[in-house]
């Protein structure tokens, strides 16, 4: 009877556990499905995997070493980057230690908030997942650039040079390359070093501590040279003994002597001007086609020598049409070439030289005077003189120019001189005699304004110097005068305008379609 009942009591048994065992394959099949569908899929583009909010996480986790360019799709600067940073992805993509991604910061808005970027392109590294505190990629535009600065980070950030061959070999790789000769390459200046090297991924660092480099070279103690294919191929940065190396002044040191002397402005240079950490920048706008040049920039070059470590000089070449925001942004017109002018790129205050010729002499005048504080930043409009109306001349500055210039009851004759021009010069006894004779006039104004103290924007100004009459009234009618700079001639001009009124105010009332002088746009 017992053997009966368990005989009948098995199938429900077994199909109790039966039921409990593929309720729990079949929850464990369930899990494994959510997992898989919850985990976040990372799409590549060209070598580069596509983060967002979602995965980026998962991004993290499985790469020990991220590179991420967060970039705006509507920057330049950002495409050209990414363009660089897809080059490097491809050349790393058997690294499997290392991905490149990118974040589209314009779709992606939590990621850059979270991260603090603001100025686009921004490339952060994160290291064996950290989520909380990335290291800031600076100094990189090419591909090259970033893989170098990627193996830096992973691996030595600079060549361990052997032997002589060895060392040559190294020296003449590039066009500038940095070698450390320490005597011990565990002590904390060759930490500094290698340190240093990491953040100038452009340059090849190598580094020795043989006795017989030290004496090839006449090295007696710890010393930092910058060898170079051009101008003084050789400079030595010397640490004293029982002194501290410190990064930023060896930084500048190198950044600063990468440079030459005087460095031409273009899509490759501006991104090392504005690395080096100096924000003082002179810059000679001249036409390089032009039969003076050679003599202007010789003359401008001999000025940079002393002023290395303080004022970066840089050349622009006007003929260059991709340098026209620069001439837009320094007001520069083709009467004013070639000029110097002299920014500081900190608080964005701009200076102009005053001076009628590029001279070695003059630049450097211009350069002290400014270091020593003494030189006047450029204005967009003097300060108006309290006299201005007193005299026969009156003075103009930009901010009363249109008011007197463009009114309805006299005509306004100005004269548009640059103070430190001979032929200004000349000019300005004329005009006193000039404003003499018409200082009576109800009808007629003789003012002058210095052109290269105050911008004014309703003018085009061709040449120094340069007469316009404003006849009266409101349509702003503006006339040049070419004729001869004598006070006979001058008189004669402002006789024909006075006759020129009266007959239009005549002819209005039958004709409009007189001939007279045309307006100047």
């Amino acid at each position: 009877m017992r053997i009966s009942v368990f005989v009948l009591l098995l199938p429900t048994c077994l199909s109790s556990v039966w039921a409990e065992h593929n309720a729990k394959n079949e929850k464990e099949r369930h899990d494994t499905k959510t997992q898989k569908v919850k985990k976040p899929k990372i799409k590549e583009n060209q070598s580069v995997l596509v983060l967002n909010k979602g995965n980026f996480d998962r991004a993290l986790k499985e790469s020990t070493f991220l590179l991420v360019n967060f970039y705006a799709p509507l920057s330049g600067a950002s495409l050209a980057l990414l363009t660089e940073f897809e080059k490097a992805a491809e050349q790393l993509k058997s690294e499997k230690q290392v991905k490149l991604c990118k974040v589209d910061v314009s779709v992606e808005k939590d990621l850059a908030k979270e991260f603090g970027t603001q100025d686009y392109p921004v490339l952060k590294f994160f290291i064996k997942g950290d989520r909380k505190s990335p290291l800031t990629c600076t100094g990189v535009r090419t591909a090259s650039s970033i893989i170098t600065w990627l193996r830096r980070r992973i691996g030595p950030s600079a060549t361990r040079l052997l032997n002589i061959t060895h060392f040559e070999t190294f020296i003449a790789s590039e066009d500038v390359v940095v070698v450390g000769f320490f005597k011990d390459l565990k002590e904390n200046n060759t930490k500094t070093f290698y340190e240093t090297a990491k953040d100038i991924p452009d340059i090849p660092f190598g580094v020795t501590n043989s006795a017989k480099h030290f004496v090839k070279y006449g090295i007696s103690t710890d010393t930092v040279i910058l060898f170079r294919k051009f101008e003084e191929e050789r400079l030595d940065f010397k640490i004293a003994n029982g002194s501290t190396l410190e990064k930023d002044k060896l930084t500048k040191f190198i950044k600063v002597n990468e440079l030459h002397l005087v460095t031409e402005y273009n899509q490759m240079t501006s991104s090392k001007i504005f690395d080096v950490g100096i924000d003082s920048h002179l810059l000679l706008f001249v036409d390089k086609t032009s039969k003076e040049f050679n003599e202007i920039y010789e003359n401008f070059k001999a000025a940079a020598a002393d002023l290395r470590a303080q004022i970066i000089f840089i050349l622009v070449d006007t003929d260059e049409s991709m340098n026209g925001r620069l001439r837009e942004f320094f007001q520069i017109r083709d009467m004013d070439v070639p000029a110097v002018r002299l920014i500081n790129t900190t608080d964005n205050v701009r200076y102009r030289m005053q001076a009628e010729q590029i001279t070695t002499e003059n630049v450097k005048s211009f350069c002290q005077a400014y270091l020593n504080g003494k030189e006047k930043p450029q204005q967009h409009s003097e300060d108006l003189p309290e006299d201005w109306n007193k005299n026969p001349v009156k003075v103009l500055v930009g901010s009363n120019f249109d008011e007197v210039v463009f009114n309805t009851s006299k005509g306004v004759f100005v004269l548009f001189c640059a103070p430190w021009s001979q032929r200004c010069k000349q000019i300005n006894f004329i005009w006193d005699q000039l404003g003499e004779k018409y200082k009576d006039s109800e009808n007629i104004v003789i003012a002058k304004v210095d052109i290269t103290a105050n911008d004014i924007d309703s003018v085009i100004i061709e040449e120094y110097p340069s007469f316009k009459y404003f006849p009266p009234g409101s349509d702003r009618k503006i006339i040049h005068y070419t004729s001869a700079q004598t006070l006979e001639a001058f008189s004669k001009f402002l006789e024909i305008q006075g006759k020129s009124k009266k007959h239009d105010e005549k002819s209005n009332m039958t004709d409009n379609s007189v001939d007279g002088p045309k307006d100047e746009l």
